[in-house]
C-alpha cells in the first residue's frame, strides 16, 4: 500500500515584491539586548546575522548667543568630522531615528533642535559608525569609535557628548527575507515529517516585514513574525 502523501500548506497571502527603497534602508538598533521575555515573543525560526556597523550616538551642543552662529559652528564641526572620517577606513557619519541617513561633505547641515528652557542653545544628535566585517575585532572597533569622537575637531563653542552604549546597524534587512522564509519552510517540512500525515501544517504571516532584535554585542536576530498551526489532525 503506498504511503500517504505528506502535505505542507503555506498560507502566505500575496508576497509583494520588496520596494526599491527597502534595499537602501539602514536600520539602527540600540544597545539593549534581547531579554528572556523578548525571546518568548520571537518565532522559533530566526536568522542570526552580524551587524554591518557599530554605531555610537553623539550629541553636539552649542550655546553661542546668535542662532545663526550656533548653526554655523555646529555644522562646521560635523563637516570637519566628515572630512576626518574619509581618512579613517570604515568610519562614517549618519543621522536619523530608526532609519539612518548618510552625512556627506555635501549634506552635512543636519536639522538642529533647541534645548528646552535654554533658547540660546542648539543641539543635534548624529551617529558615528564603524564598519564591522565578519572577522573584525568588536572591542577594537569600539575603541576606534571612541578615539575618533574624542579627537573630533570642534568649532567655536560646540561640545560633543556620547549618548547611550554602542549600538548596531544593518543595511537593507529586507534582503534577508527569503533566507528566513527558506528556514521557516524547512522547519515546517521537518515538523510535517515528525507528525506524519495525521496533520496539515499551515503557515501564515510570511508577508510580514522582516523584524529584528539585538542578541549579542555584534549580532542581530532577524525574523518574520509568522504563525504555524497543525490542522485537520486525524
Amino acid at each position: 500500500m503506498p504511503s500517504p502523501v505528506r502535505t505542507v500548506v503555506l498560507v502566505v497571502g500575496m508576497l509583494a515584491a520588496v520596494p526599491a527603497w527597502a534595499q537602501l534602508e539602514e536600520i539602527v538598533v540600540t544597545a539593549e539586548r534581547v531579554s528572556g521575555d523578548d525571546y518568548s515573543r520571537i518565532p522559533a525560526v530566526v536568522l542570526e546575522h552580524r551587524a554591518d556597523f557599530l554605531v555610537q550616538r553623539i550629541e553636539l551642543t552649542n550655546d553661542t548667543r546668535a542662532a545663526d552662529a550656533r548653526a554655523k559652528e555646529l555644522h562646521q564641526t560635523i563637516r570637519d568630522m566628515v572630512a576626518d572620517a574619509t581618512k579613517r577606513p570604515g568610519i562614517a557619519l549618519s543621522y536619523g531615528d530608526d532609519f539612518l541617513i548618510p552625512i556627506t561633505d555635501k549634506s552635512y547641515e543636519v536639522p538642529l533642535n533647541s534645548l528646552g528652557k535654554r533658547p540660546d542653545t542648539s543641539s543635534t544628535d548624529i551617529y558615528v559608525k564603524m564598519a564591522l566585517g565578519t572577522n573584525d575585532n568588536v572591542t577594537a572597533g569600539i575603541a576606534t569609535l571612541a578615539g575618533f569622537i574624542k579627537g573630533a575637531r570642534v568649532s567655536g563653542r560646540t561640545e560633543i557628548r556620547a549618548k547611550d552604549d554602542v549600538g548596531l546597524s544593518l543595511v537593507a534587512p529586507e534582503k534577508y527575507r527569503y533566507d528566513i522564509i527558506a528556514k521557516i519552510t524547512e522547519d515546517a517540512r521537518r515538523l510535517q515529517s515528525a507528525v506524519g500525515a495525521r496533520c496539515k501544517i499551515e503557515l501564515s504571516g510570511l508577508s510580514n516585514r522582516v523584524s529584528w532584535k539585538r542578541s549579542d554585542v555584534a549580532t542581530l536576530t532577524l525574523y518574520i513574525p509568522y504563525q504555524i498551526q497543525l490542522r485537520d489532525c486525524e
